[in-house]
């Protein structure tokens, strides 16, 4: 909802301004409007100052004329719409202002939130109940878990840690090598499982972290073409971050990567 809030504002923002250039061109034209002719190859352009008075030519010495009277058409029916949407928009921001329906099921008290199956949860629950579900993590090489994050689980890398410090940091919930079985039936283990709750969906997170190991790159590449069979794609639902000795990690850079992408 906060997202929707954000494109409905800069929506509004973008057509007040459009309104008022509308204005603008509209009282800088002429009375009347343009009636265009062509026939035989030729386009004659003619000045209606109103629908009982005769159309005047307007010759080609008078072409500002021509320009103007076009844009104030045009100008008047954008303003026509544009004042209809933004008074849609007005009416639709005044009734998410005095609740909405993701909101009904927290107003539940705790007896009836346990006899109900939730249609739509508001954030701050949706976010609760994903927190709240147990999941299977990665059992491969525990000896590897050698870095702490904020949150007390153990990670694989100081890269690792910062990325999911940074999650915690930022409000966005995420697991940390959550099982996950694809179509194919393959089971692999999302280095981050991110709940997007701006956007209502999920979203993965794969750290590449030793790129100038061969072996280590042909398994990642393995791993990006099992995410994409299954309609999991970098830049839609998947982030994928890189390292390597030559090119470390940017910690500043990805915390604005990620700022831009959850709450941007």
């Amino acid at each position: 909802m906060d997202s929707l809030k954000r494109e409905l504002l800069a929506r509004r923002q973008s057509l007040e301004k459009a309104i008022e250039k509308a204005v603008d061109v509209i009282s800088a034209a002429p009375e009347g409007t343009l009636r265009i002719d062509a026939s035989k190859g030729i386009t004659r352009f003619f000045h209606m100052q109103d629908e009982k008075t005769k159309k005047v030519y307007i010759t080609k010495d008078n072409a500002e004329v021509i320009t103007k009277l076009a844009n104030k058409e045009y100008a008047e029916k954008v303003l026509e719409k544009a004042q209809k949407e933004l008074r849609e928009i007005d009416r639709y921001m005044s009734m998410i202002q005095c609740g909405n329906a993701d909101m009904e099921y927290s107003k539940l008290n705790d007896t009836r939130k346990n006899l109900v199956a939730p249609i739509l949860l508001d954030k701050d629950t949706s976010i609760s109940k994903w927190n709240s579900q147990p999941y299977e993590r990665s059992t491969n090489h525990p000896e590897h878990l050698r870095f702490k994050t904020r949150r007390g689980e153990m990670v694989r890398s100081k890269s690792e840690a910062f990325i999911a410090n940074t999650y915690l940091d930022l409000g966005i919930p995420y697991r940390y090598e959550c099982a996950l079985t694809l179509k194919s039936n393959v089971l692999i283990h999302p280095d981050f499982t991110i709940l997007d709750i701006n956007h209502r969906r999920i979203m993965y997170h794969e750290h590449l972290g030793r790129m100038d190991k061969p072996e280590y790159v042909a398994e990642q590449m393995w791993k990006l073409r099992e995410y994409q069979k299954n309609g999991i794609f970098i830049g839609k639902n998947l982030i994928v971050t890189f390292e390597s000795e030559e090119y470390p990690f940017d910690p500043e850079r990805f915390r604005n990567e990620a700022r831009e992408i959850f709450l941007g």
